[in-house]
């Protein structure tokens, strides 16, 4: 037993919770008062002892103890006996002594990682008289395989000792203590400590060792931060909340610190049951785009003193602040009752209902409904029970971040609101609705803006429509039009065509003429002329499919051709199959005096990409906010490019010239302001690609014009197989001209078609081959027009379906992306551009049909050496069960890359001459004769570098025989 002495003493905590010998705790350091039998005390003063290496929980390896002196410290700490550490390296001891400890004699390894066990960690320490000799005692956590587990903790050190109160000459002891979580997967507890000398031998002193570890701890936990960690699109006005869940201690809320922006600010604490809510405030909206901290310290363990801290960081989405000024004209529905109409509107309709209630504006089925209608809140919120219901279930919702006439919009819904409702029942009823407004006298009013609150689901094959008439309706004007990005259609530049986009038939649009739910356009459900309709690109706005937050927001469309009318009147359509709904409130027309700096929403934008020459490539700034009309300038490397003044930058046909980095500058009534930096850095690549097979048939077999024979898949291909020309199978000519054809008709289901050995090496990073082009000129007989047709086989065994095909739609693709017409008993070229591997965007198919691009399909690809990918050879018109029908092949080409598609779209259509692209050279009958496909005229340089010119008298030739023969000459096909 220890001899009690005098309880003087210094206690010093930092931090954390103390605890000593709680109920339930285990002390699990051996022999932490240096007393036992195994210091072997050889003297009253100095004693040896501990073990050559660890020892787990056999106490201290190595140390050396000293006997407590009246004459060197001051009363020694409660509870101490005859002996302390003191490490002497010369005594046969060390200046560190350690040991390590199971930590599984107090917890199991369940409690240790359910964050269940707390550990209690102090020792006392004192100094040779007035000196400052220290000791550091240091508790790191280790795994089941010894290494460390979380931070280690110290105790004692320099700083600690020289804090002891001095007495002169000699200083008292002081204790140190340190509290917290046994971190989870911890199995052992590695204690050490190491006495460092400033006079003298060492005598940083060190009594008392305890490691406390309490059973079934439960530590306060933070469930929730909002905004969450890494968040972008934040509302601004924000206000940054965290909750914190009390466990076996309770939150002290004098432990919690708030910082907001580095700044420590005060929050708001509310208490209810064991959760605590804290939040913070910022004094008016946060800046579009601006970034934030906040920053949360708290004490886990129910301290008065933080020991846990968690940061966030968020981003604020973009917005603008629109300030219309008083309304001109404003309808918020509110006193009319449910059902009827402001004075001098009106409404008209086409739509099926399957169900009907009467006028029951609870049930949005009923026939109230077959109109647009004006409804109660209160009314919408009963739909929930009804029948689909679960469909309006986002009705309420607010895109974020508009701020109209300094306010943040969070209700877009007052009281009554009017509304086009679909049924939802079935993809069969057909929703046709149109809302007309009375004329407002705008006369003497200038810079006229419509403004909105439009309660709006874009779905994939409805359209949203809003029109304006200056002459009672004689006439329609474009406001805005919202349908889905992929009905929104572009040109082969990729320019959106807005003609195509109107007046193209849709299996699943509405068709007002024949009153069925199919095969409509949807130009058939606005009022503007269709001679018009290639202008209207400006007023469409693409909507996301079945989005049920981004559409609801505030509309504010400028009407140019209103300004000072008599008589201005609206149209609003909404037509669709399987709809949602389009509902409108606060319809309103304004005459704004002032306007605030627009906002790009698109962060950053535009994005930046790689293309290779001859690819087109295009930039979008994305959805401009804020009041119109907007001017997009785009720059390329901080100049102006002329007339790229739309939303997306379309580059036709990269050069090289076109590589640079590129933004650009949103002008609208407010001001300016330049698209987020850094700016879209475009790459532009010129990868070498060339032709390594070409097959043309041209002695009625299989043999190569380019690179290696064609073989039969097998004797059935084979015995299927015929050659002639076009005028032997009683085929249109080419071009005016017979040409030799390869014909097959398939006999049995699983066909193997040819071999293709395509020469090309592995591509693309990858194993195979994951970057080629194809082109076939083909020709399919009535028999084939309308079925299924593989074009290509990647699988050498043909054990499963094909992986190009034409489809019985004659659209060219896979996985349900079928594009082009490749019409039956014509001719045609079709070129498909494979890249899976990049660095342009892939997995990437491109389709052309006689030089025209039909589509590009990046949906239903894999990516490097998957499905598209190839071995050293492929089969050409092969499938597993069927889907190969009758054809006849005047050529075949195959490219180891994706050929530019400016290149695809310069071969045109098909050529008596073959495909372009390969040229040979012969020796014949003493003459040397250059031979090349396609009909292009031939070229000649003296230098691979060029300058490259037309050989005269080749154009719609395929042979040539230099005469006389220069020194050296280069020759090639001409360049598309």
């Amino acid at each position: 037993m220890k001899n009690r002495k005098s309880q003087l003493g210094l206690s010093i905590l930092a931090g954390g919770l103390s605890f000593v010998g709680t109920a339930g705790a285990v002390d699990i350091v051996v022999d932490g008062s240096y007393e036992s039998a195994m210091n072997n005390l050889l003297t009253p003063i100095i004693g040896l002892g501990g073990a050559g290496g660890p020892i787990l929980d056999n106490g201290w390896t190595p140390f050396t103890t000293y006997a407590y002196s009246a004459g060197y410290t001051q009363a020694d700490p409660p509870g101490s006996g005859s002996a302390y550490l003191r490490p002497y390296g010369d005594r046969g001891g060390g200046k560190t002594v350690s040991q390590i400890n199971s930590l599984t004699r107090a917890l199991t390894p369940a409690q240790i990682d359910g964050s269940q066990g707390i550990y209690s960690f102090s020792a006392w320490f004192c100094t040779y008289k007035n000196q400052n000799d220290y000791s550091t005692l240091t508790l790191q956590f280790m795994d089941e395989s010894m290494n460390p587990v979380g931070p280690a903790v110290n105790l004692g050190g320099a700083a600690f000792v020289a804090a002891l109160p001095p007495a002169a000459p000699m200083r008292a002891w002081g204790k140190d203590a340190k509290s917290g979580l046994v971190p989870a997967t911890a199995r052992y507890a590695s204690l050490s400590s190491t006495s460092v000398a400033l006079v003298g031998s060492a005598d940083g002193y060190i009594d008392l060792v305890s490691l406390d570890v309490t059973v079934g701890f439960t530590p306060l936990q933070l469930t929730s931060a909002a905004p969450p960690g890494g968040a972008s699109g934040v509302s601004p006005d924000a206000a940054p909340t965290v909750t914190l869940q009390d466990g076996t201690p309770a939150l002290d809320n004098h432990s919690v610190v708030l910082w907001f922006d580095d700044a420590i600010v005060t929050p708001t604490i509310q208490k209810s049951g064991g959760t605590s809510t804290v939040s913070y405030q910022p004094p008016g909206y946060l800046a579009s785009r601006s970034t934030h901290t906040y920053q949360i310290a708290y004490n886990n363990l129910g301290g008065a003193v933080a020991n846990t801290t968690n940061r966030y960081q968020f981003a604020v989405v973009p917005y603008a602040n629109i300030d219309l000024g008083p309304p001109l004209y404003l309808e918020t529905f509110d006193s009319l009752a449910e059902g009827e109409l402001p004075a001098g509107w009106s409404v008209q309709n086409q739509t099926d209902f399957d169900i009907a209630y009467g006028d029951d504006y609870n049930n949005f089925h009923s026939d109230a409904f077959l109109n647009w209608v004006v409804v109660d809140r209160a009314s919408v919120s009963n739909w929930a029970s009804v029948d689909g219901g679960q469909d309006f279930a986002g009705i309420f919702n607010v895109a974020p971040g508009q701020v109209y006439h300094q306010t943040l919009v969070t209700n877009l819904i007052t009281d009554k609101f009017i509304i086009a409702v679909a049924s939802r029942t079935s993809n069969q009823l057909k929703e046709i609705d149109y809302l007309y407004t009375g004329d407002y006298d705008l006369r003497g009013k200038t810079n006229v803006y419509l403004a909105f609150n439009n309660i709006y689901i874009q779905n994939q094959n409805n359209l949203g429509a809003v029109e304006y008439s200056i002459n009672g309706g004689a006439t329609w004007l474009p406001a805005l039009y919202l349908l889905d990005p992929r009905d929104i259609l572009r040109d082969g530049d990729g320019n959106i065509d807005a003609y195509h986009t109107f007046g193209d038939v849709h299996g699943d649009v509405p068709n007002a003429a024949a009153n069925t739910p199919t095969n409509g356009y949807y130009g058939q459900f606005i009022g503007v002329a269709s001679n018009l309709w290639s202008g209207l690109a400006p007023y469409l706005a693409a909507r996301t499919d079945d989005d049920q937050t981004n559409s609801m927001r505030v509309e504010v469309v400028r009407l140019a051709q209103a300004d000072n009318q008599p008589a201005v009147r609206f149209r609003l359509a909404m037509a669709g199959t399987y709809a949602w709904y389009f509902g409108i409130d606060n319809f309103g027309l304004y005459s704004p005096s002032g306007a605030s700096a627009p906002e790009l929403v698109a962060v950053p934008a535009p994005a930046a990409q790689t293309v290779a020459v001859g690819n087109p490539a295009s930039l979008d700034a994305g959805l401009a906010l804020g009041l119109g009309p907007m001017v997009y300038q785009w720059r390329r490397d901080g100049a102006n490019l002329a007339g790229k003044t739309a939303q997306v930058l379309v580059i036709p046909v990269v050069s090289l010239a076109d590589a640079g980095a590129y933004d650009v500058v949103l002008t609208g009534a407010g001001g300016a302001v330049t698209s987020v930096p850094p700016a879209a850095v475009l790459t532009v690549i010129n990868p070498a690609v060339f032709v390594t097979g070409q097959w043309d048939f041209l002695n009625g077999d299989l043999t190569a014009t380019c690179g290696r024979d064609m073989e039969y898949y097998d004797l059935t291909s084979q015995a299927d197989t015929s050659f002639g020309s076009s005028a032997s199978f009683g085929l249109p000519d080419l071009g005016g001209m017979p040409t030799p054809v390869m014909h097959f008709t398939p006999s049995v289901a699983r066909w193997g078609g040819y071999k293709l050995h395509h020469g090309a090496a592995p591509n693309g990073n990858g194993a195979y081959v994951n970057q080629y082009t194809l082109i076939f000129d083909i020709y399919y007989p009535p028999g084939s027009d309308g079925t299924w047709r593989s074009l290509w086989q990647t699988g050498t065994g043909n054990s499963n379906d094909g992986d190009i095909f034409v489809s019985p739609e004659n659209g060219i693709g896979i996985s349900g992306r079928y594009d082009g017409f490749v019409s039956g008993s014509a001719w045609h070229r079709i070129a498909i551009g494979i890249d899976l591997a990049g660095p342009e965007q892939a997995p990437m198919m491109t389709k052309f049909i006689d030089g025209v691009k039909v589509g590009s399909q990046t949906a239903g690809l894999e990516g490097k050496d998957e499905r598209l990918s190839l071995d050293s050879y492929a089969l050409a018109f092969a499938d597993n069960d069927g889907d190969v029908g009758e054809a006849y092949v005047s050529s075949i080409q195959f490219s180891n890359g994706r050929r530019p598609d400016a290149f695809i779209k310069a071969l045109g259509g098909p050529s008596p001459l073959k495909i372009p692209g390969v040229i040979r050279v012969d020796r014949l009958n003493g003459n040397v004769v250059i031979r090349w496909t396609g009909g292009v005229p031939l070229q000649s340089a003296d230098s691979p570098a060029g300058p490259w010119a037309v050989v005269p008298g080749t154009a719609g030739q395929y042979t040539h025989t230099p005469s006389p023969l220069a020194t050296a000459k280069f020759y090639r096909p001409q360049i598309p």
